[in-house]
């Protein structure tokens, strides 16, 4: 397995017994993490790391960028979950292309309804996501940071990783949705590089080049195959849990909506950024 527990110390399975929360088996009677088990574990510990890199960013920030401390509490606390968002871009974009594209656990022929088959690493993969998205939904809801539209975000993200991993459906759309946060590093070294004062270097404009590619391949263009493979897989659409057939109609086509009006706002910032730029009126004696 790819994805064991690698920090519980030895014996902490056999002392807890077996573990069966709604219904559902963490830890088997013999000392053996379930798959779900894996996710609850990486859901804890992604919660946990993230929640770390973020309460430590005040400190290890200010070593390696002086104008931190010049900045706005609000603002502090924005940068403060940028370098978590990276890390867990990185995180969850190679597990899907991993196990999208390289495995064949979702596609391989005999396998079963595609809306169903899962794997230990599909659940350790969304129970990274559903630590990242908890830890990062405070701050976006105490901060309001990024508005409604990313509130709805986070939220919408949260309920669907949760509702996957418990029900155990819809393993591969949902990991091929996370697979978008590919533009979240772009997203983040604009903020960065913005509040350094460095608006005018030629690494924001290559960086907003690279925010208008990167969105254009990893979100705008992904919707396109995920809704055929979506429509493909109707007939299998029945077997998953109510609440997850609800979700798979409601939440791809508003996260859809969302990235188009985004990527509207990045164009149209792009357009403004390359442009030539406006002569200052003369002044008039």
């Amino acid at each position: 397995m790819a994805h064991p527990a690698p920090y519980l110390p030895d014996g902490v399975l056999e002392k807890l017994g077996e573990v069966v929360i709604a219904g559902k088996t963490l830890v088997t009677k013999d000392a053996t993490l379930t798959p779900l088990g894996v996710g609850a574990y990486w859901a804890l510990t992604g919660f946990l790391f993230f929640t770390v890199v973020y309460k430590l960013s005040k400190y290890y920030t200010p070593l390696y960028f002086k104008g931190y401390k010049t900045m706005k509490p609000i603002e502090q606390r924005d940068w403060d979950t940028r370098l978590g968002n990276i890390a867990y871009s990185i995180y969850i974009v190679y597990w899907a292309v991993r196990l999208l594209v390289l495995d064949d656990v979702f596609w391989r022929p005999g396998g079963g309804p595609i809306t169903k088959r899962v794997s230990s690493d599909s659940y350790a993969a969304l129970g990274v996501s559903l630590g990242f998205f908890a830890m990062e939904l405070v701050p976006t809801l105490k901060y309001w940071m990024g508005g409604s539209a990313m509130v709805l975000h986070h939220i919408g993200s949260l309920t669907c990783v949760a509702v996957a991993a418990l029900a155990g459906d819809g393993h591969a759309l949902t990991l091929w949705m996370l697979s978008t946060e590919f533009t979240t590093p772009f997203i983040a070294a604009r903020y960065m590089l913005d509040k350094a004062g460095l608006k005018n270097h030629p690494a924001y404009v290559l960086n907003g080049l690279l925010i208008v590619a990167s969105w254009t391949v990893a979100r705008m263009a992904t919707f396109l195959p995920f809704f055929k493979t979506a429509w493909d897989v109707r007939e299998q659409v029945p077997l998953m849990n109510p609440l997850s057939q609800v979700l798979l109609l409601v939440f791809p086509a508003t996260l859809a909506v969302l990235n188009t009006w985004w990527y509207y706002k990045i164009v149209k910032g792009a357009i403004k950024v390359l442009g030539p730029k406006k002569k200052p009126a003369a002044k008039t004696q």
